[in-house]
């Protein structure tokens, strides 16, 4: 069976997507004259410069004059979206191993490569962007064979230019196995799901066994729900309708289900009477962020949560409850893979739907007395037992800049656990607060390595902590989108930087507005926002001083009822400073 399945895997910015258009242009699926990063569809995709979606494409290529089946699986880079990698390695028998020869190494490589071993998949090491004045290909190898890698295994390219692709390819064919029966009876791995709104629900499976005709009866194992397939077929990257699909392949199967939540990724396909187990499926998706999202019109909550819903049904990861609060109405507390996750969803959510949202400081799961929390406002000044999720946090940086990096691990309350050299690079592993990483860290990180840096993180135990919930009045009122849960010690820094932060972005109003930051009754930080002063005299031309002093007084009087009922205007750029302290 001539049929490699395989997957691009790399971190962000290495090249995967580049290196698949010109596989896809050596295998004449796309002309030479197709758009860069064809396979990155989302909008969204091509203004970040990142893949956000795994996508399955068949290729076919001659070799020695055999004909090759390729299913190619290109996989997002970044930290906050590697779920879907573990997807997509969940499906195929080798992984192209992309590592930047400008950059060498990074976090989230290593992450793929101890994921893609996890999976037991042969693993083909590319030294992409050869072509680059800055490349360093000698230290990049020296990085590859530390991790194990022989020399000879090594493959160089430059997906930009096309040199050493199909030397990649022939190496696809020669190293990466054919895929093995696991049974002889219908076995199909669903990876990937979507609604398609005049159809129905088309799963992306990998079949291991048996063979699967439109017009069968399906089940799947883990909903226990029955189906008829409608419809077969792959992407080339256009969709291309067969009759059947068989063992070793990859296809995507329309359902005539409606309820896309009836599919869950990870589930296996079978025939209804045939006895088969369930395959293996991939590691679940956790989110590790909270956010509260609130439509700036009350009327849009209804709205927001349809957007949502539709979102999810590309994005099984996305998670959420209803809330309500007293200043801001009813919404909706969402749980994320990352920040970049959710800075991704809000941006569809107003582009797509229209939706104007407010979004509030991010939390993490605590627990509390046993409780698990992520609500500022659920948190239990009097509780006994607190305690917060830690995460091993893996830093890839140039040596020189180990001393300011182990001063920032220390600054956010962290320890460190390994050190080890990785050619000209430092390796460095740490166990820090989760809090205290999604507040700055990446940022700061960035600052003090003059970009260099790169870092991946999972959370991995719950420790003790000594918790405070920080509260921030805007005019003397509790604006409870801008409170958040913070360390005992590190609460004063954070409540004067963030007030300082408001004052620059909350807007000046007609009366000075006080921005105070608090826990319990204390008042533990202050700034304020100068006001306006209207000229009510303007209208004035010469007459009697009184007639002034009346109308500044009179001013002064309407200023006075304002601060007691008035309602300040507080921007989204607000309820983002948390970030940026």
């Amino acid at each position: 069976m001539n049929i490699r399945n395989f997957a691009i895997i790399a971190h962000i910015d290495h090249g995967k997507s580049t290196l698949a258009d010109r596989i896809m242009e050596i295998c004449g699926a796309v002309g030479k004259d197709h758009r860069q990063q064809l396979l990155d569809s989302l909008e969204l995709e091509r203004e970040h410069g990142i893949t956000i979606k795994l996508k399955a494409i068949r290729l076919n290529y001659t070799f020695n004059s055999q004909l090759y089946t390729f299913n190619l699986l290109d996989t997002p880079g970044h930290v906050d979206f590697s779920y879907e990698v573990s997807r997509s390695l969940a499906s195929v028998e080798g992984a192209v191993l992309v590592v930047d020869a400008t950059q060498g190494v990074q976090a989230q490589t290593l992450a793929n490569f101890h994921l893609a071993l996890e999976s037991n998949l042969i693993l083909i090491p590319v030294i992409n962007k050869i072509d680059s004045p800055q490349a360093k290909i000698k230290e990049t190898e020296k990085e590859l064979t530390g991790l194990g890698f022989k020399g000879n295994e090594i493959v160089k390219v430059s997906a930009k230019t096309g040199e050493g692709v199909e030397n990649l390819i022939n190496a696809i064919i020669a190293r990466i196995p054919s895929p093995s029966d696991l049974t002889s009876q219908l076995s199909a791995l669903i990876f990937d799901s979507a609604l398609d709104p005049y159809k129905g629900v088309v799963a992306t499976v990998r079949l291991f066994g048996g063979k699967l005709k439109a017009g069968d009866e399906i089940l799947l194992i883990a909903g226990g729900t029955k189906s008829t397939v409608l419809q077969i077929g792959y992407l080339t990257p256009a969709p291309k309708y067969v009759q059947n699909l068989e063992s070793g392949e990859v296809g995507f199967v329309v359902t005539s289900l409606k309820d896309l939540s009836s599919v869950k990724v990870g589930d296996t396909i079978v025939h209804p009477n045939e006895p088969v187990v369930s395959l293996p499926g991939y590691r679940q998706a956790k989110p590790v962020i909270f956010l509260s999202f609130f439509p700036t019109d009350t009327k849009d909550f209804s709205k927001l949560k349809e957007a949502l819903e539709r979102l999810r049904l590309n994005d099984s990861s996305l998670s959420w409850a209803s809330e309500s609060s007293l200043s801001l109405g009813q919404g909706l507390r969402v749980g994320f893979l990352g920040l970049l996750h959710a800075q991704i969803t809000q941006e569809r959510l107003e582009r797509e739907y229209g939706l104007d949202i407010i979004v509030t400081s991010p939390s993490v799961n605590f627990e509390i007395d046993g409780r698990v929390i992520n609500k500022p406002s659920d948190f239990d000044p009097t509780a006994k037992s607190v305690r917060e999720p830690y995460a091993l946090v893996t830093i890839f940086a140039p040596q020189k800049y180990y001393g300011a990096i182990s001063q920032l691990i220390y600054e956010k309350r962290g320890e460190q656990t390994n050190l080890e050299n990785v050619g000209a690079s430092q390796k460095i592993e740490a166990k820090i607060p989760l809090l205290e990483i999604l507040i700055g860290f990446y940022d700061q990180l960035k600052t003090v390595t003059s970009g260099y840096a790169s870092f991946d993180f999972e959370v991995s135990e719950y420790r003790d902590a000594n918790l405070v919930k920080l509260d921030i009045l805007v005019n003397r009122d509790p604006v409870e989108g801008l409170a958040q849960i913070v360390s005992r010690k590190r609460a004063e820094g954070i409540g004067r930087r963030l007030v300082e932060k408001l004052k620059e972005v909350i807007p000046r109003q007609n009366i000075p507005i006080p921005i105070q930051a608090a826990i319990g009754g204390k008042i533990i930080a202050r700034e304020t926002v100068p006001a306006f002063r209207k000229d009510v005299t303007q209208k004035l031309y010469g007459g009697d001083v009184t007639r002034k002093t009346k109308l500044l007084e009179k001013q002064k009087k309407g200023k006075k009822r304002m601060k007691r009922f008035g309602q300040v205007e507080i921007p989204q750029e607000a309820f983002l400073a948390v970030l940026k302290i």
